[in-house]
């Protein structure tokens, strides 16, 4: 009966596979030669977020034991800023036990490594309570890799020792002021692909990696052949034909969340800014004949199949949202910039958050699921689910009050670099720190009390 439990589980899902969408934009396209990556974590309107920086010392311990295995201890351990889950949803997916590294969606560490992951539909058959888990991989990449090249080789050498657990397909995004790339994979394979200056990388829940790979497990293709997926003399090996699932390859719900990343982008390359990013995460088609008002039902694959509904870049799944700012011209400690907002980026202000930076109200990190106002996110996700039953013309008035609060702060944010690079200069890093720590919490905490001011007014 257990197992029976596990397996219609499973089932569920697959059906409602969380739908993030991500996008790189390579150096040359950007206005300072900043690698810029983006993300909207889709994880449902009910899986409550947090923000937290963790500090934690591990060196201490001679392995780590991350489900499903023991891993050998790292002489790194690095801070790290997350976003992830409370622990509501610290259960193993199938067996319903409670494990730790179960939390961590999206982050940036100490040296300015970003990270995110899309999910992917695969042919390859998920390793049910074996191998490494994806949460696992996604911790030890922020605390063990000071840049993507680093994540791509751990990611590597994870798979390939210990296959991916209870899952069959995930895409790795992974960015630093020097290099961007991805890491497509399989429970068992994986292929990587690093960021070109001039390209921009859209990704929504289909693999896009095809037969132009930098690097690949050692039996990419001949798992592939053994398995009937892929036959040598059908001409040159195509990741995403060969791997992805063809159910789900080619369906609007991915295509145009992508089409639409290109589209709105086109005219703005060579000079694309952070505030760019933010507006396309947060496009539901505005000021189109394709506009889609926010839905009163949550857009997962299987419901948009059955309602025939169309899924835009920006909708009420969201978890969070981020625009990586990564400037290769500064130092990492004040180059990196992680630009971040919770629940739907429609309403909510994003603010700037720095590597160096330790410190943040601590009701952005309060690891409680219930509904309670002493929480960030509730607020920012009761401000979403009030806001989207208003008229057109009210959200379309709320959505510009939240972007002109985003603007503000990056102008505010220029005048902070400058005082930064003075301190830098001058070798104070503790001086950094605290200006750093100070202006966060101004940030975050003007961001928050917009969203709760707005609330306020709604309800009234």
């Amino acid at each position: 009966m257990k197992r029976l439990f596990g397996y219609v589980l499973y089932l569920n899902i697959m059906s409602t596979v969380y739908p993030c969408t991500t996008i790189l934009i390579g150096k040359s396209l950007s206005i300072d030669g900043s690698i810029i990556h983006a993300h909207n974590e889709d994880m449902g309107k009910r899986t409550v977020g947090r923000l937290w920086k963790d500090n934690s010392n591990k060196s201490s311990f001679e392995s780590t034991w991350v489900p499903y295995v023991t891993l050998e201890k790292s002489n790194k351990n690095l801070s790290y800023w997350a976003s992830g889950n409370t622990q509501q949803v610290n259960r193993d997916e199938l067996n319903e036990t409670v494990l730790p590294y179960d939390n961590i969606l999206v982050g940036m560490n100490e040296d300015g490594l970003t990270m995110s992951c899309n999910w992917m539909y695969s042919k390859d058959k998920a390793m049910e309570k074996k191998g490494i888990r994806r949460y696992a991989i996604r911790q030890l990449i922020l605390e063990r890799c000071s840049g993507a090249y680093e994540a791509v080789m751990l990611i590597a050498s994870l798979i390939d020792s210990y296959g991916q657990a209870d899952w069959g397909g995930l895409t790795y995004v992974l960015a630093d002021p020097n290099e961007a790339w991805i890491v497509e994979t399989t429970a068992h394979t994986w292929a990587a692909k690093k960021l070109k200056d001039n390209e921009i990388i859209a990704i929504a829940n289909r693999y896009t990696i095809g037969e132009d790979f930098d690097l690949s497990s050692a039996n990419l293709i001949s798992m592939a052949v053994k398995n009937g997926w892929y036959n040598r003399s059908d001409g040159k090996f195509n990741f995403k034909n060969v791997y992805g699932d063809p159910e789900y390859m080619n369906e609007l719900y991915d295509i145009e969340r992508e089409d639409r990343i290109f589209q709105l982008l086109k005219s703005k390359k060579g000079k694309i800014k952070p505030i760019d990013l933010m507006e396309v995460l947060r496009d539901s088609y505005q000021n189109t004949d394709q506009y889609t008002s926010p839905a009163d039902f949550e857009p997962w694959r299987i419901t948009c199949r059955e309602k025939k509904a169309k899924r835009p870049i920006c909708t009420n799944l969201c978890q969070s949202s981020f625009v990586a700012h990564l400037r290769p011209s500064l130092p990492r400690d004040i180059g990196a910039v992680f630009w971040f907002t919770m629940a739907t980026p429609a309403y909510g202000p994003y603010f700037p958050i720095y590597s160096i930076g330790t410190k943040i109200d601590a009701s952005f990190s309060k690891d409680n699921s219930k509904e309670a106002n002493t929480t960030a996110w509730w607020a920012y996700r009761h401000l979403q689910e009030k806001m989207d039953k208003l008229s057109p013309e009210m959200i379309s008035q709320y959505r510009k009050k939240s972007l002109e609060i985003t603007k503000s702060f990056i102008k505010q944010q220029a005048d902070l670099d400058s005082s930064l690079q003075y301190h830098f200069q001058k070798g104070n890093k503790s001086k950094i720190e605290t200006i750093v720590n100070r202006k966060t919490m101004h940030f975050s905490l003007s961001s928050l009390n917009y969203a709760k001011d707005a609330l306020k007014r709604i309800k009234q």
